[in-house]
């Protein structure tokens, strides 16, 4: 992929604040009153709050000592993977466990801090990550994507024109974000050299710890992705994902993203020239994300048009052919969603129920029809 540094040389001063009792004392409030399971230390982070009214100071001092050495403890790269049942699936089936790793609350509690550092230096100095990026970041929710959403797609409506919106999905995407694209991206955003030393060093000679089928305890080493169960690996994500972004759209394309659900909306006056400017989109935010060296699962890519409640009557098997044909490489799945301007979450049951209606939606609708395949679905208004 192309590189995401400057040509500036190294951004900043390689000065090292120490870790100051006010940053401790902020990432503590944080676990004091949390009741997960512990790492493979043992140690609970409540018993880990109590304990650091006594060796706070002690503490302080392997975090100073990490941050000038930019050494991240080894002990604190380890971490335990667990399986936990999911009820009324199969005990000999794989999608009946769901797999969660677990970490030592006093590194965790380090990530805190350098957690803090990081995001403090996005807001003040930056650059900071996408504004399309609504996941892991403070004041901003799904609700929020969900708000971007509605406002772009009443924007088209209301002039007389649809929506096309193209999701896309990552496989496996915590999981395979390259090392390397997590290092460059630092550098992009200029954080300063002593974190950026400190987060290499973190990510590498990573291990997971579980039992085989005889309990035995085995050990694999991680090689990619961003440690999932940590504190660090969602801002690691968003600041390694943030390139692909920051494409330079032509006018009436847009992104919304929240973690790796990427969703490409595309503005024009009939669904021909939403589809036409969608193709080109789409392009463009796929070939990003795979020079990240991730792969997006197309065959799981879905496609959705937002029109008002006049400009299509009824299913239209020729408009799902003229999709597939226009975007013959990105959408599986057609569906149509028919804006009402006046609609409210509660209205239509968004934070009552959850079933396919409401999730999907994207936002507010008055009729709704998923078709499947071309010529399928049927039309269902609410």
């Amino acid at each position: 992929m192309a590189s995401l540094a400057g040509d500036d040389g190294e951004h900043g001063e390689d000065n090292v604040p120490p870790v100051r009792d006010s940053e401790v004392g902020a990432a503590v409030l944080r676990i004091r009153s949390k009741n997960t399971a512990p790492g493979p230390d043992g140690v609970p982070a409540r018993v880990l709050a109590l304990a650091l009214n006594h060796m706070a100071d002690r503490l302080g001092e392997v975090f100073d000592a990490s941050l000038a050495s930019g050494r991240f403890p080894e002990c604190w790269k380890s971490r335990k993977l667990v399986l936990l049942r999911k009820p009324g699936r199969p005990a000999d089936s794989v999608a009946a466990y769901r797999p969660i790793v677990l970490l030592d609350e006093a590194g965790k509690l380090f990530e805190r801090v350098l957690s803090a550092r990081i995001v403090r230096h996005l807001c003040e100095v930056g650059p900071d990550l996408s504004d399309a990026q609504f996941s892991f970041r403070a004041g901003r929710s799904t609700v929020d994507a969900v708000l971007r959403l509605r406002a772009v797609t009443e924007e088209a409506v209301s002039c007389g024109g649809v929506l096309l919106a193209v999701s896309l999905d990552i496989a496996n995407a915590f999981n395979s974000l390259p090392f390397s694209c997590i290092r460059e991206a630092l550098h992009y955003h200029g954080v300063p050299k002593y974190l950026r030393r400190l987060v290499a060093d973190y990510l590498e000679e990573r291990t997971v710890v579980y039992e085989d089928r005889e309990g035995n305890l085995r050990c694999r080493p991680m090689s990619c992705g961003v440690p999932q169960g940590s504190v660090l690996g969602p801002l690691l994500w968003n600041i390694g994902y943030d390139w692909a972004l920051r494409a330079d759209f032509p006018p009436g394309l847009g992104i919304i993203c929240y973690a790796d659900d990427t969703l490409l909306t595309a503005r024009g006056a009939n669904f021909q020239e939403a589809a036409r400017l969608a193709t080109g989109g789409v392009s463009l935010v796929v070939g990003r994300i795979e020079a990240l060296g991730l792969r997006v699962a197309l065959d799981k890519t879905e496609a959705l048009l937002f029109h008002g409640p006049h400009e299509i009557s009824g299913p239209d098997p020729r408009r799902e052919v003229a999709l597939r044909r226009a975007l013959p490489t990105a959408c599986s799945k057609a569906g149509r969603r028919c804006v009402c301007p006046r609609a409210t979450f509660a209205q239509y049951g968004w934070t009552q129920r959850r079933d396919k209606t409401a999730v999907h939606g994207g936002c507010p609708v008055n009729g709704t029809v998923r078709c499947t395949g071309v010529g399928g679905g049927s039309d269902r208004p609410e």
